[in-house]
């Protein structure tokens, strides 16, 4: 663990496993943090990082919390067993107490596997045909369930007033759809939409929970033209009153999309490569087109000011940094080799990792603040995770103008491996 620039200095970590490290995550509110060794989880207030409670839990390969971090859930592989408790492989857990809350059965790992309103008031999870909504004290027997013949993903909306969107694919001549229903109101959809060619989708909510984005898949492309398959996009509004197909000049996949974080806009990056990048509006209408290139990534920054657009995994790595307001090119910085790639909650520094077992070379984390000034550097044998500390963004107030370059680190002068052991990482903020 470190802290994040200008400081930068390691931390000391108490009880730090001395056996191998399966998973380690942070509560989205930056209170907790977790790592699951291969005798037990641990669970630290972030801050302080004194012990919160330990679960003596062997063989857990997932560790992740509810939205507030009152709870976290756990996942390990799936053993069969005659008792159905027994074999519960998805477990919820007391983060205050360590104390199990009970569990479900999920044999290929999700990260949407268990999904949570943001006030934590109900969890999901998907069985056949239908999503069922658990109270966490008691989750013996679901409170709330959302039937649909044909099923097969769903997402729950962040927001105060959350909606529930499922997803139906095709078959035969029937088209495929998604509705979406106001929470504990599952009589009448709120909003639908139908369409061809979509074997399976990808949520994208607004951060208000008020429009969401539908990327649909298929495995292959009947036309020839794609190796990877067809995609398309849907918008639509939770309160029902817009729906639309968002129109794309460019054939090809669509290969990343990002709402504004603020405004209800949002950039996506499609077509075959050199791909383009542009801008839509709440209306789904194109508002600017950031040009062609290689890239296939794209984030705003937490205060919806500055825009990354890049072109990582087979692609040369180059990252593009954008003046949102200003819609201008700030710089482009070369990030070459790089497996992730996030914004800091301060809105004002980007890191990029590679991390094995994608690459087993040049492993390490590099920070760059917007302007394009690289201001760490730390390499590692091994590195398999790395995440910032989450923080509300309103503890960094959006400055009135862009801040300047800081001075940069020298090169020649970049830290030096932390040590063949530390093979996970963990960079806070």
């Amino acid at each position: 663990m470190f802290n994040a620039p200008p400081s930068a200095e390691e931390l000391v970590l108490p009880n730090k496993p001395l056996d191998e490290t399966k998973a380690l995550g942070y509560s989205s509110n930056g209170k907790y943090l977790a790592w699951a060794s291969a005798s037990e989880i641990r669970i630290v207030d972030a801050q302080t990082l004194e012990t919160a409670s330990v679960i003596s839990r062997a063989g857990v390969l997932s560790v992740q919390f509810s939205p507030s971090g009152t709870f976290v859930v756990t996942w390990e592989r799936y053993n069969k067993s005659d008792d159905a408790e027994a074999s519960h492989n998805l477990r919820v857990w007391d983060s205050a107490t360590g104390e199990a809350r009970g569990g479900f059965t999920e044999k290929t790992f999700s990260e949407s596997a268990l999904q949570w309103t943001d006030d934590e008031r109900y969890c999901a999870k998907l069985f056949q045909g239908e999503v069922r909504f658990y109270v966490p004290s008691a989750l013996q027997k679901a409170a709330l369930v959302l039937k649909l013949d044909g099923i097969t993903a769903f997402s729950v909306s962040p927001g105060l007033a959350p909606s529930v969107a499922v997803f139906v694919p095709e078959r035969g001549s029937k088209p495929a759809l998604v509705r979406m229903y106001a929470m504990g109101a599952f009589t009448r959809a709120t909003a639908n939409k139908t369409f061809f060619k979509a074997e399976s989708v990808n949520f994208h909510w607004h951060k208000l929970g008020t429009n969401l984005l539908v990327m649909t898949h298929t495995e292959v492309d009947k036309t020839g033209r794609s190796y990877y398959g067809e995609s398309s996009l849907y918008f639509l509004a939770a309160a029902g009153n817009f729906d639309c197909r968002v129109t794309l000049d460019r054939e090809g996949p669509i290969h990343d999309v990002a709402w504004n974080p603020v405004e209800k806009e949002f950039a996506v990056v499609y077509g075959f490569m050199p791909a383009k990048a542009a801008l839509f509006n709440h209306r789904a209408e194109m508002v600017h087109d950031f040009g062609v290139a290689h890239r296939n990534y794209v984030r705003f920054n937490p205060h919806g000011r500055v825009l990354v657009i890049a072109g990582f995994g087979n692609l040369s790595g180059a990252v593009d940094m954008w003046d949102r307001k200003k819609l201008r090119k700030m710089c482009s910085i070369d990030c070459h080799g790089t497996s992730y790639c996030e914004w800091s909650p301060d809105g004002r520094h980007l890191m990029t990792a590679t991390l094995s077992p994608r690459l087993r070379v040049d492993n390490g984390i590099r920070i760059w603040h917007y302007s394009g000034t690289l201001v760490f550097r730390q390499e590692f044998k091994e590195l398999y995770q790395v995440d910032w500390r989450p923080a509300n963004v309103a503890n960094f107030p959006q400055r009135s103008a862009l801040s300047p370059a800081p001075p940069g680190i020298a090169i020649s002068a970049a830290a030096s491996p932390s040590g063949s052991t530390d093979a996970v990482s963990d960079s806070a903020s």
